[in-house]
């Protein structure tokens, strides 16, 4: 099969496993169930465009795609995977914090605080899970 006719996310694979190592093969079991066509739309805009565009690199889109998820509101499940993949791309805890702080100031306190809490419980995860290790 050529890399046109992949479905998106296994043409995209490399630069998605770097976001969550199992991310690919979550989105054939989670996602592509789903609707494949709206699963391969989102991937190509997300990966495909908005992470290969210039000027800006991967760390500092991801840091702003943070602060959009936590202003929207509403969006736990890609906050957290976005959160995830944030510690995954080797961005500091101290940086993902400071970007609830824009968030509380452009967005309001309760978008900022519930974004600062998903990302607690993951960090309280991910400490239980490496303690267990």
């Amino acid at each position: 099969m050529k890399k046109e006719e992949l479905p998106a996310h296994q043409k995209y694979a490399d630069l998605i496993r770097k976001f969550a190592v199992d991310a690919v093969e979550r989105i054939d079991k989670e996602l592509y169930p789903v609707c494949e066509d709206l699963v391969d739309h989102l991937v190509t805009d997300i990966y495909g465009f908005a992470y290969q565009r210039p000027h800006i690199d991967v760390r500092v889109r991801h840091l702003i795609s943070l602060g959009v998820l936590a202003a929207m509101g509403g969006c736990a499940p890609q906050l957290n995977f976005q959160l995830e993949a944030a510690l995954n791309l080797g961005i500091p805890p101290d940086e993902i914090k400071e970007v609830f702080i824009q968030v509380a100031v452009f967005a309001g306190n309760a978008r900022a605080i519930n974004a600062a809490n998903i990302f607690h419980k993951l960090l309280t995860q991910r400490s239980g899970n490496e303690k267990n290790a």
